[in-house]
């Protein structure tokens, strides 16, 4: 039954192209996309801030909107965007796996991205590590095109280490602290294609899902107990795994479409019911391998769960 109606939602889930003259404008006064600028990318900057963006209309009073509108590309000095590759303990089975860092270049950002770098190799990730700061991801291949959708950054980071050849790729949130060397999160990238961590149901967290957005990708109320609701503080992709690849493409493709990512959460609720039509099963519930930073030092509350990461609360 699950199968007949996710195939009536894909059908019924017409792909529409955001229209803005204004971004359209922009996008034209660019000479490389590829390669802005440092005044270009302080125009894209002075968009973000200033311009109507009439789509942000329905998460207009979240409390994010203030980073929304100030995604700073670059630094407060000129800073241009940095993009690094590390080689963590490389090994013969671990040259084709990375984890993807971007820290924009507000406030804390970049030091919590370097913090977060500083983690896994003192945890004994083996691997790469892609980190950014600054700009925005895929640029090669026109990703900043995207910036102006919140939270959009995660999966065209996603896309961009496929297209550098990355076969097991792990985005982390950089209030993301590894307490493992992350073999065990890696293993079910590698088998199961996948890692994702589950908080619920969408109806669970109804309340931050707007209805434009969830319009948008055909999902009525009564659904939302049936689906689950991914963090995606922590997405783990098989990119030799065709579902895997497919569930990026058609993440992508909602990014794309702007509306479905306008909710509180708004890389979220596009990513669930992606993962529910492609009848993928989370890792585990989030709060199992996540702990608060708080309660490291109360191990007696800790010790049952099989803790992977914790999270820190500076934003």
């Amino acid at each position: 039954m699950k199968t007949a109606i996710c195939f009536l939602l894909f059908l019924s889930n017409a792909v529409y192209a955001y229209q803005d003259d204004e971004l359209a404008k922009l996008w034209s006064s660019i000479v490389d996309v590829t390669h802005p600028s440092l005044e270009e990318y302080k125009n894209i900057e002075k968009y973000l801030k200033d311009g109507e963006r009439n789509y942000l209309a329905p998460i207009a009073h979240h409390n994010r909107m203030p980073l929304i509108r100030r995604f700073q590309l670059v630094g407060p000095n000129n800073e241009m965007p940095i993009f690094e590759t590390h080689h963590c303990k490389i090994k013969e089975k671990t040259k084709q796996r990375c984890v993807l860092i971007f820290g924009s270049y507000n406030g804390i950002y970049p030091n919590k991205a370097r913090r977060l770098l500083s983690d896994l190799n003192k945890c004994g990730y083996s691997g790469d590590v892609l980190i950014r700061i600054g700009g925005f991801p895929n640029l090669p291949n026109h990703g900043l095109k995207l910036c102006h959708v919140p939270y959009a950054f995660k999966v065209a980071f996603l896309k961009e280490a496929q297209l550098l050849g990355y076969k097991e790729v792990l985005w982390l949130d950089t209030a993301m602290h590894p307490l493992t060397n992350l073999e065990e999160v890696f293993s079910s990238i590698k088998e199961k294609g996948y890692f994702f961590t589950e908080v619920g149901v969408l109806s669970s967290n109804h309340n931050t899902h707007l209805p434009g957005a969830a319009a948008s990708l055909n999902i009525p109320l009564s659904l939302y107990d049936q689906i689950p609701h991914i963090s995606s503080s922590m997405i783990g992709l098989n990119m030799e795994n065709p579902l895997s690849v497919q569930l990026m493409e058609d993440w992508l493709k909602e990014a794309e479409n702007v509306s479905s990512f306008m909710t509180c959460w708004p890389e979220e609720l596009s990513l669930s019911v992606i993962a529910w039509r492609l009848n993928y099963k989370a890792y585990s519930e989030y709060g199992n391998c996540v702990c608060g930073e708080d309660e490291l030092q109360q191990l007696s509350l800790i010790l049952h769960r099989p803790l992977l990461f914790y999270i820190d609360t500076l934003r």
